[in-house]
């Protein structure tokens, strides 16, 4: 069975369609096809980030109502097992039982992973309708704020009956020696999300898409070849907080 992550936050901001490309591009460096969804209807961004908007022809409300799937498709530089399925221009396109249905259509011969590039914010509807089997991601900053928008993001795939991880991107450990955070366990507990992974604040990863470079390496690109090993099921551990 093709596995589903949906990747969400609570508000926008956060490096959410960052990471969703760089897991992709992770999960391809491990051998795995991905196929990259936005599903950001009317606010897509994903294809311009990667730079191949001049490609872009059809798209996921085409797919949706029938087009065939290899026409919609985008492919992705230097990333072959990578395809691009970019979202409509417009909202309303398509329902959410339409997009479960076509989700679960997906033919397993051509994917290993779904990952999907979902709208910020929280939308039960949507969550409850997706496949039983989609995982949520969440991504969130080391900061009040963001953490708490997390927390009500757990809640959200909870009443969902959905798993859900969390992904702590921007970190800097001085973000958990504060009144705020003692330790990393408590911004983990405040979410009630599992621990996927950890992103180090990175520069370079705040200017991928300024670039459309977002081929990371150093200390950012081994950050998410961790949470892309754990996602195809490895036990991969957690550096110390300082090396990450």
């Amino acid at each position: 069975m093709i596995k589903i992550k949906a990747i969400t936050s609570g508000k926008g901001g956060v490096g959410k369609s960052t990471c969703s490309i760089e897991l992709a591009f992770a999960l391809d460096k491990l051998g795995k096809r991905v196929l990259l969804i936005d599903a950001d209807q009317g606010m897509r961004c994903l294809d311009m980030l990667l730079g191949v908007s001049e490609n872009l022809l059809f798209d996921l409300s085409d797919a949706v109502k029938g087009r065939e799937l290899s026409s919609c498709l985008l492919s992705v530089k230097k990333h072959p097992g990578v395809s691009l399925l970019p979202a409509p221009a417009v909202v309303g396109l398509f329902s959410n039982d339409e997009f479960s249905r076509f989700l679960e259509g997906i033919d397993e011969e051509l994917f290993d992973i779904i990952l999907i590039d979902l709208p910020a914010g929280i939308d039960d509807e949507l969550y409850r309708a997706l496949p039983l089997y989609t995982e949520f991601i969440c991504v969130c900053n080391p900061n009040a704020v963001s953490v708490r928008d997390a927390a009500a993001v757990g809640k959200a795939v909870k009443r969902a009956k959905r798993t859900g991880t969390l992904i702590i991107n921007r970190f800097q450990t001085y973000f958990i020696k504060n009144p705020i955070f003692s330790d990393l366990d408590a911004i983990i507990d405040q979410t009630g999300l599992t621990l996927l992974g950890i992103v180090p604040e990175s520069e370079k990863l705040s200017l991928a898409f300024l670039y459309g470079d977002f081929s990371l390496k150093g200390r950012e690109g081994k950050a998410f070849t961790r949470i892309g090993s754990r996602i195809i099921g490895k036990n991969t551990p957690l550096p110390k907080l300082k090396k990450i």
